[in-house]
This record gives C-alpha cells, sequence and structure tokens, in this order.
C-alpha cells in the first residue's frame, strides 16, 4: 500500500483550505464560476459530471480516464494508458476539443490554460485549444493561471511570472514565489539562488513586480502563503503570538474573525467559509453554522466541503452528496470520491529533457550504500520527512511514496510503517475523522530499498533508453560492477535495478540481494 509523505487527514485538508478568503460572497478563487462537480457515483469505476446548482447528472459515467475539475465548463482527462492529456467541454464529452493530445496541461481559469505536446514548449491557449503563444524554450514548467498570471520557473530553477498572452510580466529572477491568489500582492523570495526557501529573503511585491515591504524574517514567520482580503497571517517569532499584517507590512486586525458567539462555544475548530459561515467540529463530527451560532447543516457529518458560497459537500460513512446552505440534498446523486476544484498546485511541464542532465541528477542521488538520505540498514527515524505526520494515514503500510518534482520515490520498509495503539479503534473508511491520533510510527522499521521514479512521457520514444545507457556507463564510477543480467552490484552488497514503462524510467535500489526484481524496459511509439 503506498502513501504519500504530505498527506494529513482529509478532514484536516478541508478544513485548513477552509480558513482562506477573498471576499465575503465565497472562499476560493473558483467558486464563482463553478457550476459543475467531477465526481465518481457509488457503483461505478467511471466518472460523472454533476451540475451543483440544481444536482442533475448531465455526463453520467462519461468518463474513462482520470479527469480534472471543471473550470469554465472546461476539463481535461489523463489517459493513463497513453499519458497523454485531452480538453473536453462539459457540453460534449466524447470529442476532445484539441486535435492533437498533450503530455501536459493545466485547468483552464479566466479562459486560458497552459499545456505542452510532446517534444516542444509550453504555450498558452485558449478555451479552443489554439495557441495564444509559445513560452521561452528556457521556461521547464508553468503553473494554471491564478490572478490572471501564471509562476514559470526556467531550467535554473528560478521563478517568475507570465500573463494570459503570453508576455513576461516579472522575468525569472525569484527563487521562491507564490501565486496573487486571492490579491494583488505575493509572498516570494528575491534571492538569485535557484532553490532557496530561507525565510529571511521573502519581500512583498505587486503584480509589476514592485517590492511592496520586506518581510521581516526576525520578527515574523508566514503562516499562509498568500495575502487574503488584503492581509498575510503570520506569526510573532518572539512569543508565537497569531497577527496579520497588511500590504505595507504593518500589523493590521483579522479580517475573518471568529465572532464571539461561536467563540464561546467550545468547538474543536472553526472555520470561516464566506457569507458568514462557519465550518465547525465538536467531538467527532462537522457541520455548518452561521455568525450567532446558529445551525445551518448539523453538526454529524464526517466531512464537510464548500464547492460554492451555496454547495456543500459532505459525507457519511464514505458516501458523499451534494447540499445546500440549509443542509437539504441537491439532487439524489451520491458518489464516493471527487475531484476538489480548489487545487492550486496544477502545473504543466516542457515537452522534452535533457537526458544527460536527468542521468546526472539520477547519479546523484545514490551511492554504493546509500541512496536518496538513507543508508544501508536506516530505519524510518532517520526520514525526516516523515516525523510529525499523522500516523493514522499510514496504519498497515509498509512503503512511503513522496514526490521530488519531476521525481517520485518510494521508500520501502521491512514492516509496518504505523500501528495502532493498544485499544485504539480499528481505522475509518470515512472521507474524514476529526478523531485524535489512534496509531503510532514504528521508527524502527528499516529501510529496504528505494524506488526513483522519473517520468518522460513528454519526451520522445526512446529517452528513457538514453537515460538508462548514460547512467550504466557511469555505474563503475559509482562503485557498482555490472551483472550477466544487466542488474549492478556493489562491494557493499547493495543492487541497482533500472529499467521503463509507459514513459516512466524506473530505478530500484536494493539494500539486499535477496530482495532483488528485475524491471521491464517497454517503449513507446508516440
Amino acid at each position: 500500500m503506498k502513501k504519500i509523505f504530505y498527506i494529513c487527514s482529509l478532514l484536516v485538508v478541508l478544513v485548513t483550505l477552509s480558513s482562506c478568503g477573498n471576499k465575503d460572497n465565497g472562499i476560493y478563487p473558483f467558486q464563482e464560476e463553478t457550476k459543475y462537480l467531477t465526481v465518481r457515483l457509488q457503483g461505478s469505476d467511471k466518472w460523472s459530471i454533476i451540475n451543483v446548482e440544481n444536482g442533475d447528472i448531465v455526463a453520467k459515467n462519461a468518463i474513462s480516464g482520470i479527469p480534472s475539475a471543471v473550470h469554465e465548463d472546461m476539463f481535461y482527462v489523463y489517459d493513463n494508458e497513453t499519458a497523454r492529456i485531452n480538453y473536453y467541454n462539459v457540453a460534449d464529452c466524447s470529442k476532445p476539443v484539441n486535435s492533437k493530445p498533450y503530455c501536459s496541461a493545466t485547468s483552464f481559469n479566466g479562459g486560458y490554460a497552459i499545456a505542452c505536446l510532446p517534444g516542444e514548449d509550453l504555450q498558452v491557449i485558449d478555451k479552443n485549444c489554439q495557441t495564444v503563444k509559445k513560452l521561452p524554450p528556457s521556461i521547464n514548467s508553468a503553473s494554471m493561471f491564478l490572478g490572471d498570471l501564471a509562476i514559470v520557473k526556467d531550467d535554473r530553477g528560478l521563478t517568475g511570472f507570465v500573463d494570459t498572452k503570453g508576455d513576461t510580466v516579472i522575468g525569472p529572477h525569484l527563487g521562491l514565489a507564490n501565486a496573487f491568489l486571492f490579491d494583488d500582492a505575493a509572498l516570494v523570495s528575491e534571492s538569485q539562488v535557484a532553490d532557496t526557501t530561507a525565510v529571511s529573503s521573502l519581500v512583498v511585491i505587486n503584480k509589476k513586480g514592485e517590492k511592496l515591504f520586506d518581510f521581516d524574517s526576525d520578527k515574523y514567520l508566514p503562516i499562509n502563503r498568500y495575502f487574503i482580503n488584503g492581509t498575510l497571517k503570520v506569526m510573532q517569532a518572539e512569543d508565537q503570538k497569531i497577527v496579520y499584517l497588511d500590504k505595507k507590512g504593518k500589523e493590521t486586525t483579522d479580517t475573518l474573525a471568529i465572532p464571539k458567539k461561536i467563540k464561546e462555544v467550545n468547538y474543536r475548530d472553526v472555520k470561516h467559509v464566506g457569507k458568514d459561515r462557519y465550518m465547525v467540529i465538536k467531538g467527532d463530527r462537522m457541520g455548518l453554522v452561521d455568525a450567532n451560532n446558529d445551525t445551518l447543516i448539523g453538526i454529524k457529518y464526517n466531512g464537510i466541503i464548500n464547492i460554492t458560497p451555496d454547495r456543500f459537500i459532505v459525507a457519511q460513512d464514505s458516501v458523499m452528496m451534494i447540499v445546500d446552505e440549509k443542509g437539504k440534498q441537491v439532487g439524489n446523486a451520491k458518489f464516493v470520491d471527487f475531484v476538489n476544484g480548489n487545487n492550486f498546485e496544477e502545473a504543466a511541464g516542457r515537452g522534452y529533457v535533457n537526458p544527460a542532465k536527468v542521468a546526472a541528477t539520477l547519479l546523484q542521488l545514490f551511492d554504493k550504500d546509500a541512496v536518496f538520505n538513507v543508508r544501508k540498514g536506516g530505519t524510518l527515524m532517520e526520514i525526516n520527512q516523515a516525523v510529525g505526520m499523522n500516523p493514522d494515514n499510514y496504519v498497515g503500510a509498509t512503503e512511503l511514496t513522496g514526490p521530488l518534482p519531476p521525481l517520485i520515490l518510494t521508500y520501502h520498509f521491512d514492516r509496518e510503517i504505523a500501528s495502532l495503539k493498544a485499544g485504539a479503534p480499528s481505522a475509518s473508511d470515512s472521507i474524514a475523522t476529526a478523531s485524535q491520533s489512534s496509531a503510532q510510527f514504528n521508527y524502527n522499521a528499516v529501510v529496504r530499498g528505494v524506488t526513483l521514479q522519473y517520468p518522460v512521457r513528454e519526451c520522445a520514444p526512446g529517452t528513457e533508453e538514453e537515460i538508462l545507457q548514460l547512467i550504466t556507463q557511469e555505474m563503475g564510477k559509482k562503485g557498482f560492477g555490472i551483472n550477466d543480467d544487466g542488474t549492478f552490484t556493489s562491494d557493499a552488497g547493495c543492487v541497482v535495478v533500472m529499467g521503463y514503462e509507459k514513459g516512466v524510467f524506473l530505478m530500484n535500489y536494493y539494500f539486499n540481494a535477496a530482495d532483488v526484481k528485475p524491471l521491464q524496459r517497454v517503449g513507446r511509439t508516440n
């Protein structure tokens, strides 16, 4: 069972996202235009589309691939077999809008998206999937448009912004950039160092790239990544008090403060979700109240998330439905999964890579007795990313999978990495749980090996084999000798196996030769 490092319980995700707001009508940038919800109905392995206003199913079991959320009546579908992406309009889910499939793409926002054809540069496209402008070859990734700007990253790892015309608004010179998501101010790093995340380098800029103020990292630590209603939530470094900064860097009041009548109630958590409505947690259940603490949606659900100012998804025993602001079901559809339309992290990648650079990057990640950040005999305790996670999410898991974009790595352990505490209830399959942690990590679990995956689906066929051959040429320098079966063994007894399939280059690093399993080398024709 694979689990992701950075996943927290869905309840936490729902509540945390709901704490963001840009105006009292709604919370998310997409809420005002959201009309459709992509869901997987009970008993189906395909995806459907629901009209959130009336609950009608407008496209039942019409989507076989992996769909995006619907934005501005447009959505895309990722085909897992071909590793290609097509855009569709809700009006016709059977015919792609684009004439050629893309290898990477973002959702539409403001009438535009960023996509890429295999082997080509990134481009801005309109809702007819016509090219507005190609981005410079030096740009290797770009986010979806937020606040009419997309964050781009170049080959040096530096970031900047382009507009919906494809023109550069702020050149790639930032070490770190957050989107102009809810406001016209953004928290960025001014450093020229590509991978810097140093708090001391943070500044706040406007959409022209002009500095509004230097972020005093000795005094404040950022809590939110985005300005909301003209303020940024931070923590005072000295006494850890939560305060808010305006666009001049001055302390100000919380524009989304919780009303007194709600504060007086002993809720476990409270989050503002727009229109003077508040999600609350009481015991292990969630509901919705107004500013006077009058109940709008009964506090009886495992999970709840607002998808428009007046529409909510509620979950009970793993089954979800849409309700209005009074808790009345909208339509009759019940579903077990949905695509969250408020994902702000979407990005598209350039349609090619430099095989020599990829090989060099992968070679840097391992040695004759170590891979990434763990040595032979290493344990879960030594993998710092695991510390602080909720162990409830990993009960029974023997693997940890996490992104190191564009690389994906998986740690394999010799035993379960988390187990229930004595007397704790069994793990629930519900959408969310508000209970305290009932499990604990097995920090002595030993790492048996690591899998490295490097997707090259956007590249021309044969790229995988080229990377493999380049790494093979350097394995002797890493302390490995080649075996008759094409695997590599070091004098420390560690084994490396390489292969590829479905456009993904694969490398398995084993600490023990007895664990070795072969990898296929399955090429592509497109």
